[in-house]
């Protein structure tokens, strides 16, 4: 597990700001993170020729001026008294590339990035960003409020299971936060084959998945008190089963890892982890990376 020590806040000048810097100031202070980056991408900052033509005196946005503003909303949305440095960043180009240049520029440990229903914006942007993003992602919801009394963290005992439950254990430690992991199976196809109908074979693969995690947690020295339920993924629909058990335990956040046991070990987010960025937009979501895993991928697709 590595320190959550640089956070990088994705903003848009809009609406979302307030809400995401409120969030960050309560995550950075149960982080105890050092840094926070406060960056905002425009498309262009100049006017087009013919717009600045006819309208001599009228003025496009400057960098000093968005980073006032900006500034601003830190200075009223931030809501604690935790004190850490906050850097305001005004980059121009694709909000995509720059987001993943600037993660691999500063070492960023995780990027925080809004989801939107309402709000100005499609959220398409964060959903690209999950696929290849080198580093940790948290998406918050436009309105949720923080608090941290309930974490769910999807496991599948996989290493990057580890490190969610890692991650999730070093935000839960010596605080009053509940937390349970959810391991969601399913029945193979040709069970029919052993003999047995499909009930008798989901009982023998959640006994599998017991077995299986009584390993994961003495093979990892995690605490032997931890829980998990099983859940049985019947319509071959893992993402909303992980979201529906956080629902139903009135979690605060979800915790998963970025890719699971099964798949091709490839540098993009795991389908199961895409379904969840996908489906998931009431309750926060940390996708836990390991950082530079993908390092070389990106810096090939970004020409660094």
């Amino acid at each position: 597990m590595y320190k959550l020590e640089r956070l990088l806040v994705a903003l848009d000048l809009t609406k979302m700001d307030d809400i995401l810097i409120k969030y960050v100031s309560h995550l950075a202070e149960f982080l105890k993170s050092d840094k926070v980056y406060f960056v905002h991408i425009s498309r262009n900052l100049e006017l087009p020729e013919e717009l600045r033509r006819n309208y001599p005196d009228l003025m496009a946005p400057s960098d000093e001026s968005i980073t006032d503003s900006i500034q601003k909303v830190i200075s009223t949305a931030w809501e604690t008294d935790y004190d850490c440095e906050k850097v305001i960043e005004i980059k121009e180009g694709d909000p995509s590339e720059q987001i993943l240049k600037w993660v691999n520029i500063k070492d960023i440990d995780m990027m925080v990035m809004g989801r939107k229903k309402e709000l100005k914006g499609g959220g398409i942007v964060p959903q690209k960003i999950a696929k290849v993003a080198q580093t940790s992602l948290m998406l918050v919801p436009e309105d949720f409020v923080f608090k941290l009394n309930k974490i769910v963290v999807s496991v599948d005992f996989s290493k990057h299971a580890k490190l969610a439950v890692e991650e999730a254990l070093a935000i839960s430690n010596e605080k009053n936060i509940s937390l349970s992991l959810v391991n969601v199976f399913k029945v193979p196809s040709g069970y029919h084959k052993t003999g047995k109908n499909y009930d008798e074979f989901a009982l023998i693969m959640k006994g599998h998945g017991k077995t299986d995690f009584r390993e994961f947690v003495k093979k990892n020295n995690f605490p032997e008190d931890l829980d998990c339920q099983f859940v049985l993924d019947n319509d071959d629909s893992p993402a909303d089963k992980i979201f529906d058990f956080a629902s139903d335990q009135k979690a605060d956040m979800i915790v998963m890892g970025s890719k699971g046991r099964t798949g091709l070990a490839s540098i993009l987010l795991g389908s199961v982890a895409e379904k969840v960025v996908k489906y998931d937009n009431e309750i926060p979501l940390m996708i836990v990376k390991e950082k530079g895993e993908n390092m070389g991928f990106l810096k090939a697709l970004l020409k660094l």
